[in-house]
């Protein structure tokens, strides 16, 4: 290596060094912007009408999936797209949050209604085949999905005014009456 060249290299790299040092972003702490960013969102399933048929509607979530958050969805409703899409709901709307309790192969849903009136009318729609099975099936559904191989998943919903002793209680299970539901493609596979 030439003279000139022993002393130029480490000159370049200390200009180099220099220059990269100083481009002109100034030099920040700790900001602080909320929670971390997990970059991926659930799917969960929910079951909603569409011609009076069960159809299966896969739907994205940013919370971790399990039974609690799959009922909380079904109870939502379609969203503005699913509307669009012909799907409904004959969920009735609970005066609190559903109480969700799981135990292996067993799931129990607590409904609670603040008046007679609100019971009895949720009562009509519940004891519809059809409305039934859109809970019956995403609890299952959601179930299954938390413990795959878990088998048939039976699932228990029980309604009542006020907190009280239920006064109305129905029983169902993730066998024939959800394999046969039909299904909405994915949001990524629709065509747009």
């Amino acid at each position: 290596m030439r003279p000139a060249h022993r002393v130029a290299r480490p000159a370049l790299l200390v200009a180099a060094a220099l220059l990269l040092c100083a481009c002109g972003i100034p030099t920040t702490g700790v900001v602080d912007s909320g929670e971390p960013a997990t970059g991926i969102r659930s799917t969960i399933t929910v079951y909603f009408l569409k011609n009076r048929v069960l159809t299966a509607v896969p739907r994205k979530v940013a919370r971790r999936t399990d039974v609690e958050a799959a009922v909380a969805a079904v109870f939502d409703g379609p969203d503005s797209s699913e509307r669009l899409e012909g799907l409904t709901t004959g969920l009735p709307a609970p005066a609190n949050d559903p109480t969700v309790r799981t135990e292996g192969a067993r799931v129990r849903i607590e409904l609670d209604f603040a008046t007679r009136p609100q019971f009895s009318a949720a009562l009509k729609l519940l004891s519809r085949r059809f409305s039934l099975s859109q809970l019956v099936c995403t609890a299952a559904g959601a179930r299954q999905a938390e413990e795959p191989g878990i088998g048939t998943v039976s699932v228990t919903v029980t309604a009542s005014v006020g907190g009280a002793e239920p006064r109305w209680s129905a029983d169902g299970d993730s066998g024939t009456r959800c394999s046969h539901a039909g299904r909405i493609p994915d949001a990524a596979s629709r065509p747009g």
